[in-house]
């Protein structure tokens, strides 16, 4: 029976990727585009782990899936607990090819904790807690990956990666746990049944986060560092094992003749120029108004933040007492509920900006006994403000215009799920100039060049290599939402109506397709959300601390 294995690549782009095919440091990458099909893959707005990868996994828009951050909607619980698998508001591929009868495995696909019951087998992603908790489907799975090692994610937030010592020490560490996960893929596939899998791995996402100006941006002090090359070329030998693992499962696919294999990202990557500090931005505004003396002691935290990103400070300071300033800093680092809780007085705020991932601006409307916005004329008029004046934000740096464009929710997405998402949305410079939540900042727009900091791009990859698909073509226009029809189409079973995504039939072989027309069905039933993953406060502090030292959380 023919067989599909979906390959994450968590935050791969063709920008970093194919300078180094071309120098011929990643050989099996390379084969995919000469003997299969490539090109660039589009992600969600904004491109963000979780929606991207439920986008990919689902078929349709965050508007029908229900995932816009890494937290709830305040729209859906003002406490904004973490997302989880009973986060998503649409079926996934794995419970459509349950329904079918079709065995299938998952290791490590974002949004999958705690693991849903399947035709198979799931080793739950970065959002299980540790190696104690049920991060497996069947549960006793969990004890025999347990026993070889396996690593669910590394700690990011105990590393100091500024001192070169801990930026190695971090980068074995990650090599360390990519390999442990390999060995686990291949231990899963040699003993379990499968006719469907798939695998994420981290590794690229993890490291671009925290070194992506040192890696590709040679404007930025990180590039130019001392430390810069001995870290490239370390960073380097990472990749070239990822490329490793392409080539390992290409040989299997190849050994059985009837496995097809697709390399995909949920997007791509770049460097944060700047920060648009959302918060301030609408204090000054009007829309938002603190609490008393919370304007104080955010200002405090947020002065010696910038202290300790200052170049000058860094090279006074001796490496130890920095150390010790910028542990003290990421213990200290704010998070949601903190801020805007504790903070914000929502008897006087109309609007404030939420989180990283979501990019957006919220609207305190009147709903349930809560907000101050009126529903209607109100609402509309204020909404088309802050899109207005957003357009004419200016980086004090040069007085040129910075956001490229603003969005009303229901421009960027369609479903029943839309009403919890931002109100607006937007994008500045393609993502490099970045809103964040921050409070008691000096500006608007402040630099992050000092920082050798990355975020995401749209432009996302896509390979596909096998019996079905094509040679050597290029494929244009390929979306994230795509991925999930594509792959049921390979796997002759019908695409559900409700998709948004189209079969990318450019890829596949032109007697596959006229062989199988395509043929469509209703959506399965689906439930709807379920809850939140019922942490304990130690885990759920587990899991927060993996997204704050991302930058998805502040």
């Amino acid at each position: 029976m023919h067989r599909v294995f979906l390959l994450g690549i968590d935050g791969a782009t063709f920008d970093l990727l194919s300078p180094w095919m071309d120098a011929g440091h990643l050989p099996n990458l390379t084969r995919l585009t000469q003997e299969g099909a490539w090109g660039e893959l589009e992600s969600t707005r904004p491109p963000t782990t979780a929606p991207a990868w439920v986008a990919c996994v689902t078929g349709v828009n965050p508007g029908q899936h229900g995932v816009f951050d890494f937290r709830e909607s305040p729209f859906v619980d003002p406490r904004r607990p973490l997302i989880s698998s009973r986060s998503v508001s649409a079926p996934a591929l794995w419970h459509i090819l349950s329904h079918h009868g079709r065995q299938l495995g998952l290791l490590n696909v974002p949004v999958t904790y705690p693991p849903q019951p399947v035709t198979g087998f799931v080793v739950a992603d970065m959002l299980s807690p540790g190696p104690e908790s049920g991060y497996t489907f069947p549960s006793e799975l969990r004890d025999e990956l347990n026993a070889r090692g396996y690593v669910i994610d590394v700690e990011i937030q105990k590393y100091d990666v500024q001192t070169e010592a801990d930026a190695h020490r971090f980068l074995d560490d990650v090599e360390a746990a990519t390999q442990k996960r390999a060995q686990a893929l291949f231990h899963l596939m040699d003993t379990r049944p499968w006719q469907f899998l798939m695998a994420v791995f981290v590794a690229a996402d993890r490291i671009q986060h925290l070194f992506w100006k040192t890696l590709a941006d040679p404007e930025s002090v990180s590039y130019r560092a001392p430390a810069a090359p001995r870290l490239r070329q370390r960073i380097l030998g990472i990749y070239r094992a990822i490329d490793d693992l392409v080539g390992q499962v290409m040989a299997r696919a190849d050994a059985d003749g009837s496995t097809d294999l697709f390399v995909v990202s949920d997007h791509g990557f770049g460097s944060t120029k700047a920060w648009i500090n959302v918060n301030r931005w609408l204090q000054q505004q009007g829309w938002l108004r603190l609490k008393p003396g919370a304007a104080l002691r955010k200002r405090l935290f947020y002065e010696a933040m910038i202290l300790n990103d200052s170049s000058l400070v860094r090279r006074l300071l001796p490496e130890s007492l920095g150390r010790a300033v910028r542990r003290r800093i990421r213990g200290q680092r704010s998070v949601f509920k903190t801020d805007l809780d504790q903070c914000i007085d929502w008897t006087r705020t109309k609007a404030w900006f939420a989180s990283i991932p979501a990019q957006g601006v919220y609207i305190n409307v009147r709903r349930e006994g809560n907000g101050i916005v009126e529903p209607g004329a109100e609402y509309e008029a204020l909404r088309r403000q802050i899109r207005d004046d957003l357009l004419a934000l200016a980086d004090p740096r040069g007085g040129q215009p910075i956001v490229d464009r603003v969005w009303f929710r229901e421009e960027l997405y369609h479903g029943a799920q839309t009403r919890f998402a931002p109100d607006l949305l937007f994008v500045a410079r393609d993502y490099s100039y970045l809103g964040r939540e921050l409070l008691g900042t000096r500006g608007a727009v402040e630099t992050s060049m000092n920082s050798a900091n990355g975020f995401h791009r749209m432009n996302g990859i896509f390979l596909a290599y096998g019996p079905h698909v094509r040679r050597g073509v290029r494929v244009a226009g390929a979306k994230i939402v795509d991925v999930a029809p594509t792959v049921l189409f390979d796997l002759d079973l019908p695409v559900p109506t409700n998709m948004d995504g189209r079969v990318l039939i450019d890829a596949l072989q032109p007697g596959f397709v006229a062989a199988h027309p395509l043929r469509q069905t209703v959506p399965l039933a689906w439930a709807g959300r379920g809850g939140d993953p019922g942490y304990t406060d130690n885990e759920h502090a587990q899991v927060q601390g993996r997204l704050a030292a991302l930058g998805y959380i502040e």
